[in-house]
């Protein structure tokens, strides 16, 4: 049986701190934002939404626990080494390059809500 998927798909992290969310990923790691656009304050946002391809990264306010560790998002970048200097010097804490199964280099880190992240190559 297929469900027919059709190619799109969407993430949505449920978030504490709206105006923090939407710097790190459009400022930090440099997302463009789909929806809403062209805002000065984002903080009093429900819902942000970023592009990528044909993926949506979803930023969902109210939320009201930490989020878990059971779930990372990963983005792939052109240089893993460079990304992660950039990253850190935003003030983003990350953890030591380490190679995967595959030989590519990845490194993790949490964004400032607490939701693991990682870039790889």
């Amino acid at each position: 049986m297929s469900l027919n998927l059709h190619g799109k798909t969407q993430i949505i992290l449920y978030v504490r701190d709206m105006a923090k969310e939407v710097r790190f990923y459009r400022d930090v790691l440099g997302l463009a934002i789909r929806y809403p656009q062209g805002l000065e304050d984002y903080s009093e946002e429900m819902w942000v939404e970023f592009a990528l391809d044909e993926l949506s990264l979803a930023l969902h306010g109210g939320a009201t626990s930490e989020p878990d560790n059971l779930h990372e998002v990963v983005f792939w970048v052109g240089d893993v080494f460079n990304a992660r200097k950039m990253i850190i010097s935003a003030g983003i804490p990350m953890g030591e390059i380490r190679d995967l199964e595959d030989g590519a280099p990845i490194a993790e880190g949490l964004d400032p809500d607490g939701h693991r992240f990682a870039i790889r190559s």
